[in-house]
């Protein structure tokens, strides 16, 4: 059988990651904030009790401490909860690049400068997320920079990455999409009845002008969404 990751976009960004008996969470217990779904109340009381599909979660991730990825009071009510857990908050003082172990999975984490908001303070970080053999690539809001997220992978490609809508718009960065993960999701998506930013027309716009280009590249645009992650049959020994 086929080594699988299997994930689950929980709200906005946030996901949970399973392999075997270890989980990890990302940018999972958020804020409402604008358009962006926020963790549902009942489902962020499921994570920090430990409940159900949230038993055992060996790490808690996240790319940057915005507060449609992150919320302070919920954060900490977790941490309270399971200490000890493996925990990765950005901060200033943060290293460029690292690696950390939760469980089974392997998170490398590298900085990578936000795209241009109203929010400056928060230093951000992209991540390769590991286990069994399989890896996924999680951009949060990272710069457009082609050339840094190559940097970063230094040759690698995931089997699976998580964009922003961003990416959809540039010839450079569909091309990165393609050549960074052998599959890839556009997250970071708010639900279409509420997109006061227009931000779902605009992926709509770019599905028809760049089919050709975007084929293979699936939007994410519900929550939650399950989904399994493995390697190509011709990489399964």
């Amino acid at each position: 059988m086929a080594p699988t990751i299997h994930a689950t976009l929980l709200c906005n960004a946030g996901l949970l990651f399973r392999y075997e008996d270890s989980a990890i969470l990302v940018d999972a217990l958020n804020s409402p904030i604008r358009s962006f779904y926020a963790v549902p109340e009942r489902t962020a009381a499921e994570i920090i009790e430990g409940a159900g599909k949230f038993a055992c979660v060996d790490g808690l991730f996240y790319t940057h401490l915005h507060p449609d990825h992150y919320d302070q009071a919920k954060n900490a009510a977790f941490l309270r909860a399971h200490p000890g857990v493996a925990a990765f908050f950005p901060t200033p003082d943060t290293p460029d690049h690292g690696v950390l172990t939760a469980g089974k999975f392997t998170v490398e984490y590298g900085y990578l400068e936000h795209t241009p908001c109203e929010y400056t303070w928060a230093k951000h970080y992209v991540l390769l997320v590991s286990a069994g053999g399989v890896s996924v690539y999680l951009t949060g809001d990272a710069s457009l920079d082609a050339h840094a997220h190559r940097a970063f992978l230094a040759g690698r490609r995931a089997d699976c990455g998580f964009w922003n809508a961003m990416y959809l718009s540039y010839p450079q960065t569909r091309r990165l999409m393609r050549e960074s993960a052998r599959s890839s999701f556009i997250y970071h998506v708010p639900l279409p009845a509420t997109d006061e930013s227009g931000i779902c027309r605009k992926i709509a716009s770019n599905y028809r002008r760049y089919a050709q280009e975007l084929r293979g590249v699936a939007v994410l645009d519900r929550y939650p969404t399950v989904l399994s992650i493995t390697p190509p049959e011709e990489e399964i020994l």
